[in-house]
């Protein structure tokens, strides 16, 4: 009679292996928590940026000017919404926001810690910036930060939107520098 002989994996076999798979594990971690972090600071600077532009085009296509008020807070407890009038409140519940209004609950542990001109407006006649209460020709600012990141989005005089980061240990890859002349944001 023939012995059949069972191919297999041993205990001893099983168990390194889990445990090379755990150190692994163990070392990805904290470089894909960094990732995760610097992805949804850059989605949120994405999202006001975009909105931005979208508040730009909106003016003018409505014949009417359109203004994106901000409310600055910490770990997804800021806001902003776009809207014909003055100003909005994103932070009611509705929204008084009537184009459209983003809670920074859809962006998990990021903040806006600062903002120059809380309410930026948008001439309908030639799309630049403006402070929707004077209409005086304006730049705005909106500084975003993570734990360990920040960026800026920035409104010119002429409405054009961009982003940039800080030249030091808080910048995101990917991103250009602020220039010299750019205030950077602080953690």
């Amino acid at each position: 009679m023939k012995k059949i002989r069972c191919a297999g994996f041993t205990l001893t076999e099983l168990m390194i292996t889990i445990t090379i798979v755990g150190i692994v594990a163990s070392m990805a971690v904290p470089s894909f928590s960094k990732m995760l972090e610097r992805n949804r600071l850059k989605e949120a600077a994405h999202s006001l940026k975009n909105d931005i532009l979208f508040a730009r085009t909106e003016a003018i296509k409505r014949s009417q000017n359109v203004t994106v008020s901000r409310i600055i807070g910490n770990n997804g407890a800021w806001c902003y919404g776009l809207t014909t009038n003055d100003s909005c409140d994103c932070s009611a519940s509705p929204s008084t926001c009537e184009i459209k209004s983003i809670s920074g609950n859809d962006f998990n542990k990021t903040n806006i810690k600062s903002v120059y001109m809380a309410n930026i407006g948008f001439d309908f006649r030639r799309g630049v910036s403006i402070n929707p209460s004077t209409g005086a020709n304006i730049t705005a600012n909106t500084c975003f930060s993570s734990t360990n990141y920040t960026v800026k989005v920035k409104t010119s005089r002429l409405g054009r939107t961009r982003i940039c980061t800080n030249n030091n240990s808080t910048a995101l890859i990917g991103i250009d520098y602020c220039t010299n002349s750019e205030s950077v944001c602080a953690l």
